[in-house]
């Protein structure tokens, strides 16, 4: 065998594996580009979804209103928490009851 034949086949060797590799790396770009666009594609109707729904304002803190609307905040909630405490009380008061008589 001649020592230039090694040589040729050597060279389509690396002719062909080199075009093997590009062919690969071709494909698998292009399987990641359809997979980067739908990505995409996914990502902008979730953007277009929080676009439509508009958010309602937060409520100011109440350093940034004036005293007397924190005050009527205030009372308004502590008479909440006053009512439910007492709604609570009395119906411990009745569960008592109904036990003392529940033995007799």
């Amino acid at each position: 065998m001649q020592w230039w034949v090694v040589w040729v086949v050597l060279v389509l060797a690396l002719l062909v594996s080199l075009a093997a590799g590009l062919w690969y790396a071709f494909r698998r770009g292009l399987a990641a580009l359809r997979l980067v666009s739908s990505l995409g594609d996914v990502i902008g109707n979730r953007f277009a979804e929080t676009d439509e729904f508009d958010e309602p304002q937060p409520k100011p803190a109440s350093f940034t209103v004036p005293l007397e609307q924190s005050i009527d905040k205030y009372s308004s909630a502590h008479a909440q928490v006053m009512r439910r405490e007492a709604r609570k009380h009395e119906r411990h008061e009745a569960v008592w009851r109904r036990w003392s008589v529940f033995n007799e």
